[in-house]
């Protein structure tokens, strides 16, 4: 990294092919269109990433192809996280070894004591050459982070990033910026509370919503003083930041969205069932509703 890690960042998918496997050719078109629509980085392998699906082999393409599609033009940050130390270390460094501007670690999954948090991430990034985004994660982890677990997993790890998705997040958002001013907090969870997180001291989102364009123009909005027009923007696109958001099927409405916008070959998943006539159906409802086409052009945000 050369510059601080804030903005609209994208968590992207891992693409598969209809059999299955990783579609590295997918990664490519997905990471330019990504690109092209205007995000400040690419964090990939995480709980959008379907990660705990792939083998090490299939991580070890997926991160490498990535880093090889940003191609310099923005960072690439790369989930290591697991329930051990052990493996996140060996993560932290193959992320590191492909390319990684930085890395994404959560709690160990099921972890019963938060006292061992910020041992647990001062050993699996112990020998770190990149910058660490501590990732509060309670559905994918089981484990619910109160703020001074979280100040021990940054003290640990020698970070001041935080990606926050245990909701609520933005009153979350003030009780760690209270304790600790000038954190850079990132919301998540699909952007379903971007404009209140904004609101709270927020940096910006790291997400994987189809139409990043929405998220960015509203982060550049509130940076420029222009609360009502970003609140106004939040508004008009909420009825559909909300229907992608669903919990289980939410990943499996992005990839075909995604499929439509011509940045994946496939809306395949291998944690989720394809949507049914009646969702598709209704995908297609709430994308008229809040006039949205799917298109590989960069959308003209509120047009």
């Amino acid at each position: 990294m050369t510059g601080p890690i804030t903005g609209t960042w994208y968590v992207c998918p891992t693409p598969f092919d209809e059999d299955g496997a990783v579609d590295v050719a997918s990664i490519g078109t997905l990471a330019d269109a990504a690109i092209d629509w205007g995000v400040d980085g690419l964090t990939v392998l995480g709980v959008m990433g379907e990660a705990t699906s792939l083998t090490d082999a299939e991580r070890d393409v997926a991160q490498k192809a990535f880093v090889s599609a940003a191609a310099g033009r923005v960072p690439v940050a790369v989930g290591c996280s697991s329930a051990s130390v052990t493996v996140t270390a060996a993560r932290v460094r193959s992320a590191t070894a492909a390319g990684a501007a930085a890395v994404m670690i959560s709690a160990p999954t099921l972890a019963k004591d938060t006292d061992q948090i910020g041992p647990f991430f001062a050993g699996a990034t112990e020998n770190a050459t990149v910058p660490v985004i501590v990732q509060d994660e309670p559905a994918a982890t089981g484990v619910s982070l109160p703020v001074s677990a979280l100040l021990a997993a940054l003290d640990g790890c020698g970070s001041t990033v935080v990606k926050l998705e245990d909701p609520p997040t933005p009153p979350k958002i003030s009780r760690l910026l209270t304790a600790r001013p000038g954190l850079t907090v990132f919301g998540g969870l699909g952007g379903v509370s971007a404009f209140w997180e904004l609101r709270r001291g927020g940096a910006g989102t790291m997400t994987g919503f189809a139409f990043p364009e929405i998220l960015r123009e509203l982060r550049l909005r509130f940076e420029a003083g222009d609360v009502d027009g970003a609140g106004a923007l939040f508004d008009r696109y909420l009825p559909y930041i909300a229907y992608e958001g669903q919990p289980v099927a939410g990943l499996t409405i992005r990839k075909e969205v995604l499929r439509r916008r011509g940045a994946l070959a496939s809306a395949r998943t291998r944690s989720g069932r394809p949507l049914d006539a009646y969702a598709l159906d209704e995908l297609d409802e709430v994308l008229g509703r809040v006039r949205l086409a799917p298109q590989r052009a960069t959308l003209k945000v509120g047009a």
